[in-house]
């Protein structure tokens, strides 16, 4: 029987190297999800509930691994998936919704993130910016158009606590540093809260990867609304699917064209095996 190598960090994958684009959830029940969408599935690590599949979506190698809870597992997850041949990672998450006119089940766009990150300050100085690559960023828009799906764009709140924000579920005048400040940056345009995105973004400008992410609201924190029934990741999922064959697609593009992929062309069709409607065939 051939023995299998198996990789020696925390995603143990059985491959030496994944396709280039990949999608990153937190949950590890969100990568089954999103191998429901793909053809030719196979999982390849699962070690520390880094779960990770590759798979085919419309004939478009692609990935899912698994980040964990917060910072410090998506930093793992990042470097040790970048070393496996990653280039482009989409963000696939939950999170809160802090504008009023989020709803629960509203995909959110995130161009960038205000940064509570102990782990990405070890790296870098607190003022580095945490953004989306503008290419990713807007395949995802398109791809959320396309879909008709109800999204929003603009910034999230991204720390590194989960009860911080909700001191009152650990007791009655329990302390928090950042509770205080929540009303700031929701009148300052914050859409979300999530515990990731900051982390890949600037992990994500360290090393070159092309990262975006889109996330499903659960609830809408200033008007108290939690449905019973979490909101379904599947629209997020599709729309993070087909941002992904767009990526690809204008990537392909310039590549056609002796450009560096630089600027999202308008246009999206003529690529050597598509069909009229711009499609893989």
């Amino acid at each position: 029987m051939e023995s299998i190598s198996i990789s020696k960090d925390h995603l143990k994958l059985s491959v030496d190297k994944l396709p280039d684009i990949l999608l990153l959830p937190g949950d590890p029940a969100r990568v089954y999800e999103i191998g429901r969408f793909l053809d030719n599935v196979e999982e390849v690590g699962n070690n520390r509930d880094y779960l990770t599949i590759v798979g085919e979506y419309k004939g478009l190698p692609i990935a899912a691994c698994s980040s964990g809870m917060g910072g410090p597992s998506t930093e793992i997850a990042v470097v040790e998936l970048h070393r496996h041949g990653v280039k482009s990672i989409i963000r696939i998450g939950t999170s809160g919704g802090l504008s009023e006119k989020i709803s629960p089940g509203d995909l959110i766009v995130l161009s960038g993130c205000i940064k509570y990150s102990g782990t990405a300050n070890l790296f870098v100085p607190e003022n580095f910016p945490s953004i989306a690559d503008y290419r990713v960023l807007q395949a995802l828009i398109c791809a959320c158009d396309r879909e008709e799906a109800a999204f929003h764009v603009g910034l999230g709140l991204s720390v590194d606590s989960f009860y911080a924000t909700k001191p009152g579920l650990m007791g009655k005048d329990f302390p928090s540093t950042i509770i205080g400040q929540m009303d700031l940056w929701r009148s300052a345009g914050a859409l979300q809260l999530d515990m990731e995105a900051a982390t890949l973004f600037v992990l994500s400008s360290l090393l070159g990867i092309s990262a975006g992410a889109i996330c499903t609201a659960g609830s809408n924190i200033p008007k108290g609304l939690r449905p019973e029934c979490p909101p379904s990741n599947d629209p997020a999922i599709r729309c993070a699917c087909e941002a992904a064959l767009l990526f690809k697609r204008w990537e392909k593009l310039s590549e056609q064209a002796g450009k560096n992929f630089l600027i999202p062309p308008i246009d999206d069709s003529g690529i050597e095996g598509d069909d009229n409607n711009g499609k893989q065939t």
